[in-house]
């Protein structure tokens, strides 16, 4: 759809040319968005990506924890399960009255100011054209006035005076489609139940026309018995290329770039999959043409979001939302979060039942001095309906079964509370119980960048990886590479060294992707402990199995350090640097006769591997520290050490 509006040319004749003003000004009106701070507003229908909708509402889902659990794949990260969708407007097509549910940030209004362009624009999928009426019942609600004259005002305000008697003709003739955007935005102290009233008599003496209404999930009380229920799903993959292919669209590298930095995390695509956090996502891009170092930094800028400045900065003012647990401060929610995030994680619980999770926030709540006197017990299940409708942090994945929206959110919560009670030995628990655990990665990686000083925790991770040389062959394994690392007289001098530079990723310019490091790490100056067996480990996650080819003895074209270097981490076959480092790969092989041993070898490679990508994420090391672990974390073990 081109950035500049044409309304459809039948326009006039299907709705008059006294209404060709009104319209063209709700499209100037809703042409542009802008959100969370944004410099300048962007045109809608230039951004916009067409968004997808399910037909079974999630939290309606009848699934058990443990069968939410089966399903789980920590690997591929998101929770809930796969189900089909369908084109926003083909569902415009369908259904005649419909609410449209979602979590916070899932881009509902959005949905509906698109929708209202989209039907008067020249170019549509919208199969039946109506009349579009924009309600926002917040505001409906704060002026206290009656729907038709509200209805009417907005027509004034849009270039259309004494628009009343227009406006009974086209809904008697069932000519219009009237937007009911964010019932949860209207609060009790507006009269929600008479609100609701009104929408449902309004709908009834004009059915004849299309209506939709908006609504976040977990604040809807299923009062409009004549509406389908439809939910907007996430988005995905191809949503996200194309949102960001959109935002950047002035710089198609740069929005390359930035998919690519979103595609070497994880994290980072769960995050992407809601909008609200997508566009956060590419605005700090925007800004920084990067992503933190500090992936902690990011987190905590998304859930600020969530938790404070979403309702600040909405379209049209702050929302007031109704607060039972009004008396709970952010710093209160997110140590209640903190709480329920590492009990959880620690017990890897992904899926909670609603009662459990309920008892946790009551148990947590009723022990504050602000509940003290209380005479009755907090509502636990009150307070996580509430949570999950104004904050969207904690979601309902099936009837009576809870998680964190995002698996990122649950490890950041743990790891905030790892680094905050840091003096109670959290640390050290942290690094004795999980550091070969490949699902406490994250874990370790926010913590230290969390804390002020990483020091501690990363002499510790030394100190517990390093107690796999006492294992005597590994240690002479060590011993050999070590001895490889030393200078020789080669063409190939201190490549091994270049590309351990490379692969720690110490300057903060080296941004490698995960997968990229774990191979370099493992096909270059560690060929000896990755080859054969340890080479296909599935704790490794190596991709490529090492087939050494020898280069011909009266090659003259011999390449450059760089270019060999290169080479190794495209995974080029045909480059052999353990002969020219003069390792004895027999020797190795025998080296390695259990599996056993192949497990150690793989737990102190994984192990050096977090230990280098902590130096890489911590806030701050001191300089000793760091030189000592560098110099430490790849050394054989001495006599008497």
């Amino acid at each position: 759809m081109p950035n500049e509006f044409q309304l459809f040319p039948e326009f006039g004749d299907l709705f008059g040319k006294e209404a060709e003003p009104y319209a063209m000004s709700l499209a100037r009106r809703f042409g542009e968005v802008k959100v969370l701070g944004m410099p300048r507003p962007v045109p809608l229908l230039s951004l916009y990506v067409r968004a997808n909708i399910l037909e079974k509402i999630t939290s309606r889902i009848g699934a058990t924890v443990e069968e939410m659990e089966k399903a789980f794949d920590f690997d591929r990260r998101p929770f809930g399960k796969r189900q089909e969708t369908k084109d926003g407007e083909e569902i415009v097509n369908q259904l005649e009255k419909f609410i449209v549910l979602g979590k916070p940030g899932a881009g509902k209004t959005t949905f509906l100011k698109y929708l209202t362009l989209s039907i008067l624009h020249a170019e549509t999928k919208i199969q039946k054209r109506r009349l579009p009426i924009f309600i926002t019942l917040r505001d409906w609600a704060d002026r206290r006035t009656n729907l038709m004259d509200y209805i009417a005002g907005q027509f004034d305000i849009n270039g259309f005076e004494q628009a009343g008697p227009y406006i009974e003709r086209a809904l008697k003739s069932g000519k219009c489609l009237v937007f009911f955007d964010g019932l949860d935005e209207v609060s009790q102290e507006a009269n929600i139940d008479g609100i609701t009233r009104d929408i449902r008599d309004f709908t009834d003496k004009y059915s004849d026309n299309q209506f939709i209404i908006s609504c976040r999930i977990a604040a809807y009380n299923h009062s409009f018995d004549q509406f389908t229920d439809v939910e907007i799903a996430d988005f995905n993959e191809k949503q996200i290329e194309a949102f960001v292919g959109n935002w950047f669209h002035y710089n198609l590298d740069k929005a390359q770039e930035c998919l690519q930095h979103l595609k070497a995390s994880s994290q980072f695509q769960e995050l992407a999959t809601v909008p609200l956090l997508l566009t956060l996502l590419c605005m700090t891009y925007e800004n920084n043409n990067e992503f933190p170092q500090r992936r902690a930094s990011l987190y905590q800028e998304a859930l600020k979001v969530l938790l404070e400045q979403w309702d600040e900065k909405r379209p049209g003012g702050r929302v007031k939302r109704d607060e039972i647990y009004k008396n709970l401060s952010v710093e209160n929610k997110e140590a209640l979060l903190t709480r329920i995030g590492y009990g959880t994680f620690l017990e890897n619980q992904y899926f909670i039942e609603e009662d459990h999770l309920a008892k946790m926030i009551q148990n947590f709540v009723k022990n504050l001095p602000q509940y003290q006197e209380e005479k009755v017990l907090p509502d636990g299940a009150h307070i996580l309906r509430q949570i999950e409708a104004q904050h969207g942090i904690l979601v309902q994945q099936a009837k009576g079964v809870y998680s964190f929206a995002h698996l990122t959110f649950q490890e950041y919560f743990t790891a905030k509370h790892i680094a905050d009670h840091n003096l109670n030995e959290t640390l050290e628990n942290l690094v004795q119980e999980h550091l070969y655990d490949d699902k406490w990665k994250e874990v370790f990686l926010l913590v230290a960048g969390m804390l002020h000083n990483a020091s501690e925790l990363l002499l510790l991770m030394l100190k517990i990886n390093r107690k796999l040389l006492q294992v005597p062959k590994l240690n002479a394994l060590m011993r050999m590479v070590a001895k490889a690392l030393l200078p020789v007289e080669s063409k190939y001098t201190n490549i091994a060294r270049k590309c351990l530079v490379i692969i720690l990723a110490i300057s903060p310019g080296h941004r490698i992707r995960r997968d990229i490091a774990i191979l370099g790490f493992a096909r270059g100056p560690y060929v000896a402990l990755c080859f054969a067996h340890s080479a296909t480990s599935p704790t490794l996650k190596i991709k490529h199995k090492i087939n050494p080819i020898r280069k011909s003895k009266n090659n003259q074209d011999q390449p450059t350090d760089s270019e060999l270097i290169d080479s190794y981490l495209r995974g080029d076959p045909s480059v052999d640097l353990a002969d020219e480092m003069g390792l004895n790969l027999d020797l190795i092989d025998a080296n390695v006769p259990s599996p056993e041993l192949n497990s150690q070898i793989a737990s102190f490679l994984s192990g050096n591997i977090l230990i280098a990508q902590c130096l890489s994420s911590a806030a701050y090391l001191s300089k000793p520290t760091r030189e000592h672990v560098l110099s430490k974390m790849l050394a054989p073990l001495e006599e008497g050490e």
